[in-house]
């Protein structure tokens, strides 16, 4: 029997919590929006920062085996939607081998210890997925035990 693989969905409003994050325009210049955007960027920055070190993984593309860096990540245009841009879908796999995969049906049939993190398209939040009750699991829900989390359907496209 294979191990499911689930989702955790982690609203901006978790870390903005006195700020309307629905809002969050990346090219808007009002000082409330700009603050609550660096502050999830700072957020992120860290709890990636902490997640990376914790389990010894590297950061890969879905379909590349070339590390990345963090700062790759941690952008607006990951986090944040724009009127006169929108957000472009963006998949990572956070690992430590470097394996690259066609799909997130490949990630998902052939990974064991990693995680996927994938930006909302609306630009309101992030999306975790992993392999039910693993180390990484447990962590997630540990490290984020006083956010409110979705529960996300994982999705093979």
């Amino acid at each position: 029997m294979s191990i499911k693989t689930i989702g955790l969905g982690l609203d901006y409003s978790n870390i903005c919590k006195d700020y309307n994050t629905v809002y969050l325009d990346r090219d808007n210049d009002d000082p409330e929006t700009t603050a609550c955007m660096k502050k999830v960027l700072k957020w992120f920055d860290a709890f990636l920062s902490e997640l990376l070190e914790n389990f010894e993984y590297n950061i890969y593309r879905l379909n590349q085996d070339s590390p990345i860096d963090l700062s790759e990540i941690v952008k607006k245009r990951f986090f944040f939607y724009s009127l006169e841009k929108e957000i472009i879908a963006q998949t990572f796999i956070l690992q430590k081998d470097a394996v690259s995969y066609g799909s997130l049906g490949d990630w998902a049939k052939n990974s064991e210890d990693s995680l996927v993190i994938q930006n909302d398209e609306e630009g309101e939040g992030v999306y975790f997925y992993f392999k039910e009750n693993s180390k990484i699991h447990e962590w997630l829900v540990s490290r984020l035990s006083d956010c409110s989390l979705d529960e996300i359907p994982f999705q093979e496209v």
